[in-house]
């Protein structure tokens, strides 16, 4: 049964959790955790990923929070209808992409610059570039990479946060919910920082921004950090328009 759920798009803890709730009549996050072996730190989390799913809710009984497990026939009805629900804000998405990308390959290119750097030198450089370009940065990625990069949160809050705040930078970020467990990240800063949520936690060890006329690539691996700066308006615009088409479609919770 396991291996059927996760061909349906669970993820295997996910899908562990699920089995555990039906066992019990009155399930509970600890019940959970005992027979399945997880933490309940990690079963909560798979928890919140089944009721978006549909196939769980909560109730709540004096102020404390019960796992109520919803038919399985309603509950995948559910599933169904909210995965082709996705898959056609996807079709539509691709069809603005499409179109959009139509119209500006009939525009003349103009020439690009693209700039290669190692170490930290080289994501010090970009980031000076991104806040003094007075403009929107969009970022799509982990806020897990940017810590690891700049050698932890007290260095990236003085690289970056501080910086930010001192220019008035306005950051719009795509990421997963992990950024929640770092407040001085991800509270909002005199409403110039927001954010929406991915479903599934980002575990690429790369970032990418964008601001103005530029697209930089930041990457990690093997304790090596590599920045990729491209100067081309037509590139950004194209990436900018697909960050705002997803942007569009996320949840900000």
């Amino acid at each position: 049964m396991e291996l059927e759920l996760e061909k349906l798009g669970l993820e295997e803890k996910e899908a562990q959790t699920y089995l555990s709730c039906l066992n019990f009549d009155t399930p509970t996050p600890s019940l959970v955790a005992k027979q399945t072996g997880l933490k309940r730190a990690t079963v909560y989390f798979y928890l919140e990923r089944l009721k978006e799913k549909g196939l769980i809710d909560w109730e709540v009984h004096k102020s404390r929070k019960r796992i109520s497990v919803v038919s399985p026939k309603q509950g995948f009805k559910r599933y169904i209808a909210k995965q082709k629900e996705r898959i056609e804000q996807s079709e539509e998405m691709v069809k603005g992409i499409l179109a959009h990308i139509e119209k500006v390959t009939q525009e003349k290119t103009p020439d690009s610059k693209v700039y290669h750097y190692e170490g930290a030198e080289g994501m010090k450089f970009a980031i000076d570039k991104m806040l003094s370009s007075g403009k929107t940065i969009y970022w799509f990625g982990s806020m897990e990479v940017f810590l690891s990069a700049a050698g932890g949160q007290k260095e990236w809050y003085k690289m970056f946060t501080t910086r930010r705040l001192e220019e008035g930078a306005v950051t719009c970020g795509i990421t997963d919910k992990r950024i929640l467990q770092y407040p001085q990240f991800s509270e909002m800063k005199e409403a110039r920082r927001s954010f929406r949520f991915l479903e599934n936690d980002f575990e690429i060890p790369a970032v990418l921004a964008l601001f103005g006329d530029s697209i930089c690539l930041g990457s990690k691996q093997n304790n090596e950090i590599r920045t990729v700066l491209i100067e081309n308006p037509l590139m950004a615009q194209t990436l900018t328009f697909l960050f705002r088409s997803l942007w569009s479609s996320l949840s900000k919770e």
